[in-house]
């Protein structure tokens, strides 16, 4: 009986110790349990994490935007990792200029260092466990070798001042900046276009092949093509070997100072009036006996009323309220056609893939002007503009070529932009039209000073929307601009018509520079977006 009470409090004491031991052991259990259903968590969220880091990284790098790289970068992580309480990221972008003397090439690098929290699911101040909250962390490293050309073909158009500055000195040789101009665009384009063609069978045709070391494998150089459009205070077009116009591709407005004259600035046939002298014209605006025929007259009627206006009295009232207008324009205007307050700016924007050259209101022939300043000589055979062409021969027509008058780059850059839009096939053969979107298209501008009249027309058209109209409508359009011994990157318009005010704008001071930094300008605006790779 003793021996069973014994052994009955002998039980319940080692029932005492087993729950003592089984709570104990329970502690380490449920920590080991903790421990592998949350540390899993963790491993697979860190792995999700690490993975959309490199995502990440080589999104960033192939978008090449800095401004945007830490919003887009944090948008991939928060779409592959999952249950975030907070994120913390950077993307840090880093160039390295190419350095061909070291064997460097240039690339583009983001590192992208994310770092998460995450609310656990089984944190316990008793139990051993993960804390309250986690941070998890992820870095990758991605990046892009861009490539110039390569595979592409390259259209671009030189937008050339050949205003009557361009004839100074400079540089440590004394070249004139004109000369130096013609031969830098030469030897870029003897880079750009072949310089050996020849005739050869291509799929059962006899075409034009060219002859040059690299074309098995490189790009087709007769697929590359060159414009040229050279600017004063107007480009100019020629007609005939006498017939050379001045002309504008700017929109006039008809609503500015209405009550000066009955006829707007679109009724006057300038070209007529070209040979009038400015005292002629402000006499004309003054007093109608005193408007002598014009160019505007017949024949027959300047014949019978050149030495008596007053015979002809409703040809003379007419040729006053020309000569009003004229004359409110000129004197504006330091005698330039072109004035700011008779410029449409959201009108030439909207249509200036229109050549206007052509309309009465846009154009005056060179040869006997008197009336009007800055438009160079009167020769027909001071420049005219070059169509895009892939014949290095077509060139040729630049070096006779010479500078002289004021300086409007406005004027330039609107038919430049139409040249280059010109050599879009709009074609309906997909493969052919697709090529072309593929191609690089460029304007360059090059120029040695600020408007002359510095009248506000270039800002005013950037601020319209030019630049980024031009940008629309010809795909893959890349602006440069070139100041020749003059700092146009300082000037508003120029800057506000470029996307990158920093890269797109050189100022050079000698031809070797001149040459270089079209190269560089020619290498920015082709530049792909290569391979990117995760380091």
């Amino acid at each position: 009986m003793r021996m069973q009470r014994y052994q009955h409090r002998s039980l319940r004491r080692q029932k005492g110790v087993a729950a003592i031991w089984m709570g104990l052991m329970l502690v380490p259990i449920m920590g080991f349990t903790f421990w592998a259903v949350e540390g899993t968590r963790y491993v697979q969220e860190t792995s999700r994490l690490r993975d959309a880091a490199e995502a990440a990284a080589l999104a960033v790098t192939i978008e090449d935007q800095p401004t945007l790289a830490n919003n887009l970068a944090t948008k991939y992580i928060e779409n592959y990792v999952r249950d975030i309480k907070s994120t913390a990221l950077t993307a840090q972008r880093f160039h390295q200029a190419e350095n061909q003397n070291a064997g460097v090439l240039e690339y583009i690098q983001y590192t992208v260092n994310a770092k998460t929290t995450h609310d656990s699911w089984f944190a316990s101040s008793f139990i051993p466990s993960f804390g309250d909250q986690q941070d998890l962390a992820g870095r990758s490293l991605a990046r892009k070798y861009p490539v110039y050309l390569g595979d592409n073909n390259i259209d671009i158009v030189f937008v050339s001042d050949f205003s009557g500055s361009m004839n100074s000195r400079w540089g440590t040789n004394r070249n004139r900046k004109i000369d130096d101009l013609k031969t830098a665009i030469n030897q870029i384009s003897d880079k750009i276009l072949c310089t050996s063609i020849r005739r050869d069978q291509v799929n059962g045709n006899v075409e034009d092949v060219c002859d040059e070391q690299g074309q098995d494998s490189t790009a087709n150089k007769l697929l590359n093509r060159v414009g040229f459009v050279p600017f004063n205070i107007r480009t100019r077009e020629v007609i005939s070997s006498q017939n050379a116009r001045s002309t504008s591709q700017l929109s006039y407005r008809n609503d500015t100072h209405a009550n000066r004259s009955t006829y707007t600035y679109n009724q006057v046939p300038w070209d007529a009036w070209r040979g009038e002298s400015w005292n002629q014209v402000s006499s004309c605006a003054n007093n109608p006996g005193n408007c002598k025929p014009v160019r505007n007259w017949s024949w027959n009627r300047r014949q019978n009323c050149y030495y008596n206006a007053r015979s002809c009295p409703q040809e003379a009232l007419n040729n006053q309220q020309y000569a009003k207008r004229i004359n409110d324009v000129l004197s504006r205007s330091y005698y330039y056609p072109d004035d700011y307050n008779y410029v449409d700016f959201n009108q030439t924007v909207s249509t200036m893939f229109s050549d206007k050259s052509g309309l009465s209101s846009n154009y005056y022939r060179i040869n006997g002007v008197q009336l009007f300043a800055g438009f160079g000589d009167q020769s027909s055979t001071q420049f005219h503009n070059i169509a895009l062409t892939n014949k290095l021969s077509n060139l040729n027509a630049i070096s006779p070529m010479w500078a002289n008058g004021s300086t409007a780059a406005f004027q330039g850059i609107l038919r430049g932009a139409q040249i280059l839009k010109q050599g879009d096939p709009n074609s309906s053969d997909q493969d052919k039209q697709q090529a072309y979107t593929k191609k690089i298209k460029m304007l360059l501008i090059l120029s040695d000073g600020q408007e002359s009249p510095n009248n506000g027309i270039l800002r005013g058209l950037v601020n319209a929307g030019m630049c980024n109209k031009a940008r629309q409508q010809i795909p893959g359009l890349y602006i440069g601009v070139i100041g020749i011994n003059f700092q146009a990157s300082q000037q508003s318009g120029f800057q506000d018509c470029v996307v990158d005010p920093n890269e797109d704008i050189i100022d050079v001071s000698n031809l070797d520079e001149l040459i270089k930094k079209i190269e560089e300008l020619i290498r920015k605006g082709s530049k792909t977006s290569g391979i990117t790779k995760l380091y």
